[in-house]
């Protein structure tokens, strides 16, 4: 049987050009946010873990910043490297990161904290590779987000539990701004704070927000293919229906709130 992480790898290896052509219209919303977030960054060294198809860490680099990006799927070192050619990826795991103690100024991890199979780790990996006072950054998709809460409810009203994936970590855990705020704490974090902010997807196609999920949401892809065939049918109609109820105007928008939770390092 798979382990979470190996799941979690598979899913992305064969996502990061998928990912990068739907789901970076949503995730890039948070990078002004993120780096607000960081403070001063120019001149200061970065590291974005998890970093996907590179573009907060481009976008780091536009103001500044010395960045490094890491991302444990080979496929996204290879997006990111040929969207933003001149900052340096890296093949990288959140859990054990092959840098020197205190060698960075800022560390940030954008809606990559839900997919580490051990996120006490991440979070002391990621205190570890800061300078004191240095500022860490991670986001979370709110409790109220429209697409997983779509997801959820089209598997339990026409699916059921899944068969044959590996045991993960709670997937709304850091949703919840008091759980940022204790986890931060434990690892070592302080200033901690937790904001609210707004991001959201349109469509005019009702089907496209089924493909939006296979396109870049592992965890949620993994759970709708553990089901029999005929409830999995179900499920993804049932997320085309609920899609569809919220057209307004002609088109089809899908809000996505997250949460943007900050430390500094003691």
């Amino acid at each position: 049987v798979r382990t979470f992480r190996e799941a979690e790898h598979d899913g992305w290896l064969a996502r990061a050009e998928s990912y990068d052509d739907a789901f970076s219209a949503i995730t890039n919303q948070a990078n002004a946010h993120i780096l607000a977030a960081l403070g001063e960054i120019s001149g200061k060294t970065m590291l974005d873990i998890c970093c996907g198809p590179g573009h907060l860490a481009a976008a780091a680099a536009a103001r500044g910043a010395k960045v490094i990006g890491v991302d444990f799927a080979a496929t996204m070192v290879a997006r990111a490297a040929a969207n933003h050619p001149t900052i340096d990826f890296r093949e990288g795991d959140a859990e054990d990161l092959a840098f020197e103690d205190r060698s960075f100024d800022r560390v940030a991890c954008s809606f990559g904290i839900m997919h580490v199979a051990h996120p006490e780790t991440a979070f002391g990996e990621a205190r570890r590779v800061l300078r004191r006072g240095g500022v860490y950054a991670f986001t979370h998709w709110a409790l109220d987000d429209e697409l997983l809460q779509i997801v959820s409810a089209a598997i339990a009203a026409h699916g059921g539990p899944p068969a044959h994936l590996p045991e993960a970590p709670p997937l709304m855990r850091f949703a919840d701004p008091h759980e940022c705020t204790r986890a931060l704490n434990e690892a070592g974090f302080e200033r901690i704070e937790v904001e609210r902010i707004e991001l959201q997807w349109g469509t005019r196609e009702a089907e496209a927000v089924l493909a939006l999920i296979y396109s870049g949401a592992v965890r949620a892809a993994m759970v709708i293919d553990a089901q029999e065939p005929s409830k999995r049918t179900r499920v993804g109609e049932a997320i085309v229906a609920a899609a569809e109820k919220k057209r307004a105007s002609g088109e089809i928008l899908i809000r996505r709130p997250a949460v943007l939770t900050t430390g500094r390092r003691r």
